[in-house]
């Protein structure tokens, strides 16, 4: 059998076992016992071409009712489709249809469907599609899923959350191919309504050939977001044969909106209330707020927030600026306690604080005021007279000098603290911690140590020094990171105990080390003069941030190049490539010279690596022109011929051999001849 032949069966061999096995059954995933089956119209598609499902349901928990059914595309399937006011009957059995066009097919892949009943989901295969073919009829096996090496794995429930819910979804990832992936970035797109709980979302994950990873998303649900089902977008980003490939995936959240959010309810701050009743300058109180639901029916997820806070006047102590209020029944009433802190500097004065209330498209406002007792008037100049006032004078980390901290390298902070006032503090505690910004929820952790000291005592003007080992995180990005020092003590300010808790907050840069590595550079050499000079280096950046700007230079003596300087651009963490220089060699000789790789750190230092090399472009000596040799001197019968003379004088050495030895084979079988002539004149005469 030709190989056209046996490729042919062998295709039509594995569509048949394919079709027997898709048509065998289907494969519900949900423990609850709903399964599906489905069937396409028409009973054969090809890619491109518009198709329907019909999905049988069985065993769901919706009985008796109709409900909202979504079918959704797997594997070489795509899109979905969502019917509405699909009737089920009591045995939880219905019978639906798709609307055509709705999912399509890539014309490669096994093809399935996901089914989405409420919180029930179960899968099927789909069979009747017709793969593209090649050339000779086989079907093709792509090297890698069309469109997608990344998939959500079939069978995964649906993720699902509560408007106002905060929680983190972990969706399965099957690597489709037999390759192993390092590094691939994950970032997700949400709709309105909802997002991630932080500022940003990236995740690295490496997928071996075949495997099923974790991607953990932290999402939050706005508290007024409406029921139901509402489509993400998943980007990959990979290298695939050593260049960028970016791919993405839709996958669905059902959220179970809240209710009573739509005007119905009606918020209001009813009462107010200020403990102590006034509120001396520098030291703490409370605010209680009476919210009250007037409306008719309930209320779920408030957001209460104060607005007006300034460090001038109004801080939280050691709070939010903002609580919740999970539900409030029409007509009743809750108390909310905010504990706040006055500024040591506010002059005596009745001072504004503004309410906010929201509850989905239901909001309310209110205003409060406090009245404050300064140390004097507006204007006065004595009012901060003694009030204490602590600082953070100095302060070093690392070694002396040092100009930034490393990741993963324990360091010192070392601190000088001074009483900045005129009466001297008690009973200071002072804690160490490290500040959130919008990427992570702090660079650094105490290493060795608690991060709370206590003081005992602080005079006035007086300075303390007070030191902590510090472990940055491995993978924090180059930049500078905040260090939020607090402080809480006591001082007797005009006869009176005051308590007071300011924060003072540091910056310390952080860098990564440098990894950057080039390999040794090999010279293809030596070369003919006029010849090209060609060679190959390898590059890596085994560093956990990315370098800018690299560029090679090439300089030296003995060539000439068509490119003396290359611009590569950034390398990312764990990327690397090749460089491949090629020099014009004009004249025979020595050839000297070297690589330049210049590029920027994370902190923006410029660096250089330098690679020498040495070869040589030897003469190109030309053929001396072949010598006339007279004929008439060189026997030819018994002795060499002229042919033999011309290769001899012509050639090399080993060409001479090689003529001579010919020659003397010709010369020994003419005289064998000749012997043999003889021989047979000799015996003529005998006779």
């Amino acid at each position: 059998m030709n190989q056209t032949l046996f490729k042919k069966a062998m295709g039509l061999m594995t569509a048949l076992a394919m079709f027997f096995l898709l048509a065998a059954g289907t494969i519900p995933v949900n423990a609850a016992g709903m399964s599906v089956k489905g069937s396409i119209l028409p009973s054969s598609v090809s890619a491109g071409e518009s198709f329907a499902i019909k999905v049988s349901i069985t065993g769901s928990k919706t009985t008796g009712s109709s409900a909202e059914v979504i079918v959704s595309g797997l594997g070489g399937l795509s899109g979905s489709c969502t019917v509405s006011d699909v009737q089920f009957d009591s045995s939880g059995n219905a019978l639906l249809t798709t609307t055509a066009g709705s999912i399509t097919y890539s014309g490669s892949e096994t093809t399935s469907i996901m089914v989405q009943v409420g919180g029930e989901t179960a899968t099927t295969s789909i069979s009747g599609f017709i793969p593209k073919q090649d050339e000779d009829d086989t079907p093709i096996t792509p090297s890698k899923p069309t469109g997608n090496v990344f998939v959500i794995k079939e069978g995964t429930p649906l993720p699902t959350l509560n408007a106002g819910e905060t929680k983190t979804i972990s969706l399965p990832l099957v690597n489709t191919t037999s390759r192993r992936y390092t590094d691939v970035q994950f970032a997700v797109e949400l709709p309105t309504g909802l997002y991630v709980d932080g500022a940003s979302f990236s995740q690295k994950i490496t997928f071996s050939g075949r495997a099923t990873e974790k991607l953990s998303i932290p999402l939050s649900v706005a508290a007024g977001t409406e029921s139901g089902v509402y489509q993400a977008k998943v980007t990959a980003t990979y290298k695939y044969s050593n260049e960028p490939v970016t791919e993405s995936f839709d996958f669905n959240i059902k959220v179970t909106g809240s209710t009573g959010q739509t005007g119905e309810g009606r918020l209001t701050v009813v009462n107010y209330s200020i403990n102590p009743g006034t509120v001396s300058a520098g030291s703490n109180f409370k605010l209680v707020l009476t919210v009250k639901n007037t409306g008719s029916s309930t209320i779920k997820d408030t957001a209460v927030t104060l607005g007006g806070l300034s460090t001038d006047a109004f801080t939280m102590n050691n709070s939010l600026d903002t609580q919740y209020i999970s539900t409030l029944d029409a007509g009743t009433s809750t108390n909310l306690t905010f504990n706040l802190c006055a500024a040591a500097g506010m002059t005596t004065g009745n001072y504004i604080l503004d309410i906010s209330m929201a509850a989905g498209e239901l909001t309310g406002s209110a205003k409060a005021f406090i009245p404050v007792q300064g140390s004097g008037s507006s204007g006065g100049t004595g009012a901060n007279e003694g009030k204490p006032q602590v600082i953070i004078e100095s302060y070093t980390y690392g070694e002396e000098g040092a100009t930034s901290v490393i990741g993963g390298q324990v360091f010192t902070l070392t601190m000088k603290i001074k009483n900045a006032g005129k009466v001297a503090i008690e009973n200071v505690k002072m804690t160490v911690s490290s500040a959130a910004d919008e990427t992570t929820g702090g660079a650094f952790s105490p290493a060795n140590s608690s991060n709370t000291f206590f003081i005992q005592s602080i005079p006035a003007g007086g300075t303390i020094e007070k030191s902590i080992d510090l472990l940055p995180k491995a993978d924090a990005a180059p930049k500078s990171y905040g260090m939020a020092i607090a402080f809480n003590y006591e001082a007797m300010v005009n006869g009176e105990r005051i308590e007071m808790n300011p924060t003072e907050t540091i910056s310390i840069p952080l860098t990564q080390p440098d990894r950057f590595e080039i390999g040794e550079l090999q010279m293809w050499g030596p070369v003919m003069a006029g010849e090209t000079l060609s060679g190959y280096v390898n590059y890596v950046n085994k560093g956990k941030s990315t370098i800018f700007n690299l560029s090679v230079k090439i300089e030296g003596e003995g060539f000439t190049t068509a490119e003396s300087e290359s611009y590569i651009g950034n390398v990312e963490s764990g990327a690397g490539d090749s460089f491949e220089p090629s020099l014009n060699t004009n004249q025979a000789g020595p050839i000297t010279g070297r690589l330049i790789f210049s590029y920027e750190d994370a902190n923006g230092e410029v660096k250089e690596v330098i690679k020498e090399f040495e070869s040589e472009a030897m003469e190109n000596t030309p053929v001396d022109p072949m010598p006339e040799i007279p004929t008439d001197v060189i026997p030819e019968e018994n002795g060499m011929p002229v042919w033999g003379w011309i290769a001899i004088a012509g050639g090399g050495a080993v060409v001479a051999i090689i003529v001579i030895v010919v020659v003397v084979k010709v010369i020994k079988k003419k005289k064998q001849k000749a012997l043999d002539a003889e021989d047979d004149y000799d015996d003529e005469d005998l006779k």
